[in-house]
């Protein structure tokens, strides 16, 4: 996922530096886009603490919000500091780009652990220039690949012809 993290990529760790694949990406935790301003994430997390804060859940469910909010907390805290979104960010960085053309080219991969990768949608259409490219492309491959079949035919008979010359050649003389 390139600059999209928010499409389920799990990355580096909370203090923002190395990568722990086990833990989800601030961006899609907090609900904001790779490059939101900082304001769009105090926004954010100010939404999402209201809806996750452990004080306003059943006894039952205090411990599961109480892991969600610290979540919350360790994602703000790397994103609302410069410095440390930063350094989060050069790690993900690699791995965002690399999922991102996984998933442009080869679906990506399918992991059953995490339920974002249900959220994932299918390829929009194509637009006519983009047909027409695909189009003129393929062309261009099938001339190519004709070139050269036709080619290497050429040079399988051209080889024949020259070893049955030298055969001849050579084999009635001795």
């Amino acid at each position: 996922m390139a600059a999209n993290p928010e499409a389920g990529f799990r990355g580096a760790g909370t203090r923002g530096a190395g990568a722990n694949l086990d833990e989800e990406d601030h961006y899609s935790l907090l609900g904001v886009p790779f490059e939101a301003t900082s304001a769009q994430i105090d926004q954010a997390y100010r939404r999402a603490m209201k809806r996750a804060h452990p004080d306003r859940r059943h006894p039952e469910q205090r411990a599961e919000a109480e892991e969600l909010a610290r979540r919350l907390n360790a994602a703000y805290a790397v994103l609302s500091n410069p410095i440390k979104r930063q350094a989060y960010d050069r790690t993900i960085r690699q791995q965002v780009i690399q999922d991102q053309i996984m998933r442009q080219y080869v679906g990506g991969f399918q992991t059953f652990d995490r339920p974002s990768a249900a959220k994932v949608s299918p390829r929009p259409e194509p637009t006519a220039a983009e047909r027409r490219e695909r189009a003129r492309n393929d062309r261009q491959a099938a001339v190519v690949l004709l070139a050269l079949a036709v080619g290497f035919t050429i040079l399988i008979l051209v080889a024949i012809l020259v070893g049955s010359v030298l055969s001849s050649l050579f084999g009635g003389s001795m």
